[in-house]
């Protein structure tokens, strides 16, 4: 019996657990503003200046 109630909990609550896990992911995913995109820009761009010296 024991293998049939941990199968159920698998096939029940693994796709809720795995649904709570990208909501959570979607939520707290965190937007870089105008100001931090044009910082990282510039620092890749120094950065492949540097690497072609």
């Amino acid at each position: 019996m024991l293998g049939v109630d941990l199968w159920a909990f698998v096939v029940i609550g693994g796709p809720i657990i795995l649904l709570l896990v990208l909501v959570y992911a979607l939520l707290t995913r965190r937007h870089r503003g105008p100001a931090e995109r044009r910082e990282s820009d510039r620092a890749t761009e120094r950065l492949y200046r540097n690497q072609g010296d």
